[in-house]
């Protein structure tokens, strides 16, 4: 009994390992605007419309997968995920067609990945009698990749002064890794049923499952807050960087603030565990609040300040922006998660996930339009505005179907 508890921590501890290392572009994130902008000779607002174009490729694709990764399983969706992208990390060392087309390349990754990962996650805690640990072991894959994306972000400043394009090979040397941890995870849930020759699914997918979802309020809800709450924090982690750039601040410098905001967040992401665990749902109103605080802070101080005040107050709201993050996913997928239904849970998951990137989609758009009129600080500023009430509403809406039981 001790010894399988044991295996059963390794299992777990390696799949944690897997996820955080696969779970973005590690190394390049740190240095994309830049890089960008400065190597490739993008404009801000060209590189606000790669976001449109991982969006909408995102949103075209998902839908169409959810059978094809219902039908291969999680285990492979999540690899085939992972090998996207490592070709996506490749794509984005040539021209700007190529760039482009990365980004399309990521987006399949996602649409195999993200909902696989989750769906592992969920099922391999389930067979070792763990099921209601999904957002604790959730926020510790967070905290694990914001450790790895805060180390990366410090080293990706200084490989970056030595040659532009090492940050993109180490990402790739990373995925690579990734794609040989994949060998030793698998879905135990699918491969238990496998191997006792048990339907891979209790329910099969109805032909039009997706669209009797859209019967129930709270399918649109949850549609909605994914996908405001997803634009907002998305598209104001990528004006930070502008604005950052903006003010004249040299790319070393934005990487190291990038680390420090990314290592806080990463303890803010640990912290968050005991607070969900307290208040549950609750946590959104405070997310919100420490989001729109953020967003505020970054837009005064591009604005108003220079030099290091600016630096300062700028990094401080950063910090906010990206500690609201980590909280709101697993918020969403907890929530998601514990509805009614297996199949339900999985088809709601693949509409929230679509549902944030019909979000960064129409935003990216606003944002690129704003972007040829106005400053990074005051485009951030008014997204806040217009998108921060509407977020509240819809918080209370869906607390309200939780707290009746009605999802």
């Amino acid at each position: 009994m001790e010894e399988n508890i044991k295996k059963n921590k390794r299992k777990i501890n390696l799949l944690l390992l897997y996820q955080a290392l696969s779970c973005d572009w590690l190394f390049i994130y740190a240095i994309d605007s830049i890089f960008l902008n400065e190597i490739k000779g993008l404009s801000f607002s060209t590189i606000s419309l790669t976001i449109t174009i991982l969006s909408l490729s995102y949103i075209l694709i998902q839908l169409p997968l959810v059978k094809l990764v219902r039908k291969i399983g999680t285990t492979t969706a999540s690899r085939i995920g992972t090998a996207c992208y490592l070709l996506s990390a490749v794509l984005f060392i040539f021209n700007t067609w190529t760039i482009f087309l990365s980004f399309v390349v990521f987006a399949i990754g996602m649409a195999f990945k993200t909902p696989s990962d989750s769906k592992i996650l969920k099922d391999n805690l389930k067979m070792y009698g763990m099921s209601n640990s999904y957002a604790k072991y959730c926020g510790r894959i967070k905290f694990l990749y914001q450790i790895l994306s805060a180390s990366s972000c410090l080293a990706a400043g200084y490989l970056y002064q030595v040659w532009a394009y090492a940050p993109i090979v180490c990402c790739c040397v990373i995925m690579v890794v990734a794609m040989i941890l994949s060998i030793f995870v698998r879905n135990e849930k699918e491969l238990y049923k496998k191997q006792n020759n048990l339907p891979a699914h209790q329910v099969q997918m109805e032909k039009f499952e997706y669209f009797k979802l859209f019967k129930y309020h709270t399918t649109w809800l949850l549609i909605g807050f994914s996908a405001l709450f997803s634009a907002l924090v998305s598209c104001n982690m990528d004006i930070n960087k502008m604005t950052f750039q903006e003010i004249g601040i040299s790319a070393i410098t934005i990487t190291i603030i990038n680390a420090i905001i990314r290592a806080l967040r990463a303890f803010s992401t640990l912290g968050f565990e005991g607070i969900y665990k307290k208040f549950g749902f609750n946590t959104t109103y405070f997310v919100l609040t420490i989001l729109a605080f953020g967003i505020i802070m970054v837009g005064l101080g591009g604005t108003f300040l220079s030099g290091i005040a600016a630096i300062i107050v700028m990094s401080i709201g950063s910090v906010f922006i990206y500690a609201a993050r980590d909280p709101f996913n697993i918020i969403r997928e907890d929530f998601v998660m514990n509805s009614k239904g297996l199949t339900k849970r999985q088809t709601l998951l693949s509409l929230t996930n679509m549902g944030r990137y019909l979000g960064r989609l129409i935003f990216s758009l606003a944002v690129s339009g704003l972007l040829l009129s106005q400053t990074a600080a005051v485009t951030g500023m008014i997204l806040c505005a217009c998108m921060v009430p509407p977020l509240l509403v819809l918080s209370i809406l869906l607390d309200r179907k939780r707290r009746i039981n009605k999802y």
